[in-house]
């Protein structure tokens, strides 16, 4: 569910507040952390709910899109953020300073392209619209859809739609065919969408990660270990209490519950140990992961050069305390 624009210009207007406030000692002040809606970021904001996350060391926004995160990542008004390789990758390239300290999950069809009923196979888009978010996520579903059918950007309409409209635009019935996420998935499954492809079917997985900016993973490396055991501490609620939950989750995001638990379906949660095995070795699997990603993405002309080392953008200081201590 998407923030109204009033609240979106308050949750800013507050952000920089937080930032004014802190400017004689950066770091004597909450953590600012965002995420854009996805079903295993909500075990963020559950933390928040279930009391596990003291507001006055930290300060939680979820943001209606993942390109907002991004920018406010950018523009250095964010401490924390979750979001995917593709997109830690575009912050890279602008030269931010950051470090990967967790590996949080994989997309197992939880992005995914989806058309009007009426069309029943890939080939049935042609000369047809289909809206996405220019993104690698999308990119990579646009690709794999051309491969199988044989269509092109010359054969399919491709216009920008933003997660956060994708439900407005599917229902005012002007496009023809949606690359989407979750839980906006469901949201047009349950308005009689058809699926015709997923991120199950993609060679290059879609992984999600927790990024910190490098100077707060320095110098707050407590509060942000503290972050990211509770945040685990919340899913753990979740697997425990599921439908309580589950309730919860949905209450805030203004989805039924049993929309939102067919949405976790389409994910792969990564546990601790597994997502420290992921960060660790040389090369890392993310950093393999990374290399061919960021190869994709600057031929799909996605993303500037890269940097030789993305070695250094990874820690596993933080997880390694998270498991151990």
């Amino acid at each position: 569910m998407t923030l109204p624009a009033a609240l979106a210009q308050r949750l800013a207007i507050l952000l920089v507040s937080v930032f004014l406030l802190s400017a004689c000692n950066p770091y004597d002040r909450p953590l600012t952390v965002a995420a854009a809606p996805w079903p295993n970021f909500e075990f963020l904001f559950l933390a928040k709910e279930l009391n596990y996350l003291p507001e006055e060391q930290y300060s939680l926004f979820e943001l209606s899109a993942a390109s907002s995160v991004i920018q406010a990542f950018q523009a250095g008004k964010l401490d924390v953020a979750f979001l995917s390789l593709d997109e830690v990758l575009t912050l890279v390239a602008l030269g931010i300073d950051l470090k990967i300290v967790s590996v949080i999950d994989h997309s197992m069809g939880g992005d995914a392209l989806l058309v009007k009923p009426e069309i029943t196979s890939l080939q049935g888009l042609k000369w047809h619209s289909v809206g996405y978010e220019n993104k690698s996520a999308g990119a990579l579903l646009l690709n794999e859809a051309f491969v199988i059918s044989g269509l092109n950007n010359q054969t399919i309409q491709l216009l920008e739609v933003k997660q956060s409209e994708v439900k407005d635009v599917y229902m005012q019935e002007h496009i023809d065919g949606l690359i989407v996420r979750e839980p906006q998935k469901q949201q047009l499954l349950a308005l009689g969408a058809r699926e015709l492809l997923n991120s199950s079917q993609l060679k290059q997985r879609i992984t999600h990660l927790m990024i910190v900016r490098s100077d707060v993973a320095k110098h707050e490396a407590i509060k942000v270990t503290q972050l990211l055991t509770q945040f685990y501490n919340a899913r753990d609620y979740y697997l425990q209490n599921e439908k309580q939950a589950l309730t919860t989750m949905a209450v805030r995001l203004q989805v039924f519950p049993s929309l939102l638990a067919e949405s976790f379906k389409g994910t792969r949660f990564i546990e601790p140990k597994d997502a420290l095995m992921h960060l660790s070795g040389t090369p890392s699997n993310i950093e393999i992961q990374a290399n061919e990603l960021s190869l994709f993405m600057t031929q799909k002309k996605m993303l500037g050069k890269m940097p030789n080392d993305f070695t250094s953008n990874i820690s596993t200081r933080i997880l390694e305390r998270v498991i151990y201590e």
